[in-house]
C-alpha cells in the first residue's frame, strides 16, 4: 500500500466498515442506523472539512464514543471504527 494517499486509505477503511455493516444481523437495525448516520457524517466532513471544525460534538468524538459502545457487542466494528478515526486524523479531520 506504499504510495497511497491518506484519503485513499480512508476510502478503503470506509469500504471495510460498510461491508461489516452489511454483514450485521438483520435484527440489528439500531446499530446499522447509527453506523450509517456516522458514515454519512464522515462523508459530509470529507466534502466540507471546514464545516465540521468546531462542530459539537465532532465526528471524531462521536466515532470514539461509538467505539467504546461497540467494543463488547461488536468488537470487529470497534476495530474498523478505530481505523477510520485514525485515517480521519491523518487527513486532519
Amino acid at each position: 500500500m506504499r504510495g497511497m494517499t491518506d484519503a485513499k486509505h480512508l476510502e478503503i477503511a470506509l469500504h471495510r466498515l460498510r461491508a461489516e455493516i452489511d454483514a450485521l444481523p438483520l435484527h440489528d437495525d439500531e446499530t446499522r442506523q447509527r453506523l450509517e448516520t456516522l458514515i454519512g457524517d464522515i462523508e459530509s466532513s470529507l466534502d466540507d472539512p471546514q464545516q465540521t471544525r468546531g462542530a459539537d460534538p465532532s465526528v471524531g468524538d462521536r466515532l470514539k464514543a461509538s467505539i467504546v459502545g461497540f467494543e463488547a457487542s461488536h468488537p470487529r466494528l470497534a476495530t474498523l471504527l478505530n481505523d477510520v478515526v485514525e485515517k480521519l486524523g491523518n487527513i486532519g479531520i
